[in-house]
């Protein structure tokens, strides 16, 4: 995929921050903790959201401001017996302090003792903290394509643009 023109020379030290913490740390933490870390709650996960200023548009609906919470208490520990990959990551940083990023998520395992491997399109926005340095995400918006003539989503994310909109 082609890189962004958006890309400031000033400010790639950020997105390798926000890379290396974020990125590659949920990598890490889902490919590796996460399992582990079912019995504790999904603390560590936590680490990766500003969970009051967290705002999500999820395959699983949409968390308001300040509810994000309750939202990642019933969502993570269910989906948490899984492997994850990224495909096409662009991390933009705007600012020393904010950050975006666009990609193909692809995640497979079990849910709940049922298997599953889907791949889904996934923009998040990250913040670092002014209190600790740490970049946590603010905002994530995950979504499918979808085939608006039979009006069911693409699982593999693979629906070529152009051919999704035609109701006929």
């Amino acid at each position: 995929m082609p890189k962004s023109k958006y890309h400031d020379p000033d400010l790639v030290a950020a997105e390798q921050e926000v890379l290396s913490q974020l990125y590659l740390g949920w990598l890490h933490y889902w490919n590796h903790e996460s399992r582990e870390d079912f019995h504790n709650g999904m603390e560590g996960a936590r680490r990766f959201y500003d969970f009051p200023e967290m705002l999500s548009y999820d395959m699983f609906g949409n968390t308001i401001r300040g509810s994000f919470k309750e939202h990642f208490e019933s969502i993570f520990p269910y989906w948490n017996d899984g492997q994850m990959e990224f495909k096409d990551l662009e991390i933009t940083a705007v600012s020393r302090d904010f950050a975006y990023s666009t990609m193909i998520q692809h995640t497979w395992g079990t849910a709940g003792g049922t298997p599953f491997d889907t791949a889904f399109r996934r923009t998040g926005i990250a913040h670092r903290s002014p209190q600790d340095g740490k970049w946590r995400w603010i905002h994530e918006h995950l979504s499918f394509p979808v085939d608006m003539k039979t009006q069911k989503g693409d699982f593999t994310a693979s629906l070529e643009p152009g051919k999704g909109f035609k109701l006929q």
